[in-house]
């Protein structure tokens, strides 16, 4: 099983080393794929930091393994500055930003080379032992060098489960079987009484029923202004820091609804608080 599941491996540690090298902005090497055997259960390690990856198309679940030590020296080189020592919170953010999409970009690696479709894939820091799958585990480990003589080793756990949906069962088809398909195929075919569809009665102008749409929740958002900022802009932003919106002081003010732009209007001030007054509806979208 271990031999069958290597290639799955070789390319999951080649897209994970893909990602990280776009990260850390450095060329990355991964080596080669080591099966290890192991029947241990996982638990909570304060010196790793573990994600667990579902790939819901192929009802997959696996674990990727990174080195908290190793982790702090990718801050730094994506920073361009030394960490200090102990991550900070902002740091430790970037962290788990960092895993899960090395670890969802290995799932999507999976899904590319099984045939299944890659939406959905969605990876998490494990912060409790009972979120991971049980034992015993197929694992892989290989290193992942991103040069100036620093590497790091990135490990991956597949349950039984996962082993046997990623590796392709050419189990022969049983004689019974063959038997019954050609048994079928030699009957009467199947005759079917001849149906009407039922017509359907378009309701009447104004008379639809919405009531039952009228208590969806949605999503409204007032939208100030954007702007694009690199990390290193993000994470030296300190209380009294100023930055450029996208838009004039005079501009409406852009609002969505679940994150689709219907509206513009100004804001204005209704008992002590914040309001918008809409100026135009449905307006014409003429820049990102």
């Amino acid at each position: 099983m271990s031999e069958a599941l290597r290639p799955i491996a070789d390319a999951m540690f080649a897209s994970a080393a893909s990602v990280l090298g776009t990260l850390a902005g450095c060329t990355v090497q991964a080596g080669a794929s080591t099966p290890v055997a192991t029947e241990a259960s996982l638990r909570v390690d304060p010196a790793v930091v573990a994600t667990i990856t579902r790939i819901p198309s192929a009802d997959v679940i696996f674990v990727s393994r990174y080195s908290k030590r190793d982790l702090a020296r990718i801050v730094e080189l994506m920073l361009g500055a030394p960490s200090g020592g102990e991550l900070d919170a902002m740091q430790l953010s970037i962290v788990s930003e960092t895993v899960a999409q090395i670890s969802s970009a290995m799932g999507e690696a999976i899904a590319s080379d099984s045939n299944h479709d890659t939406t959905g894939i969605e990876s998490v820091v494990a912060t409790d032992s009972t979120a991971f799958p049980a034992p015993p585990f197929a694992t892989f480990s290989a290193e992942l060098s991103l040069g100036d003589g620093f590497a790091t080793t990135l490990s991956i756990d597949f349950d039984v489960l996962a082993q046997h949906r990623l590796v392709p069962q050419h189990a022969a088809k049983p004689a019974a079987a063959t038997a019954a398909t050609r048994r079928v195929g030699e009957g009467q075919g199947v005759t079917f009484s001849q149906m009407q569809p039922t017509p359907m009665r378009p309701a009447a102008l104004g008379q639809a029923n919405l009531d039952l749409v009228h208590d969806v929740p949605l999503e409204i958002s007032a939208v100030l202004g954007q702007t694009e900022m690199s990390l290193r802009e993000v994470v030296s932003m300190q209380t009294g820091s100023v930055f450029e919106l996208d838009k004039l002081s005079t501009e409406p003010i852009d609002l969505y609804v679940n994150k689709i732009l219907i509206a513009r209007g100004e804001v204005v001030v209704v008992d002590d608080k914040f309001a918008v007054k809409i100026s135009e509806l449905n307006p014409v979208v003429d820049r990102i």
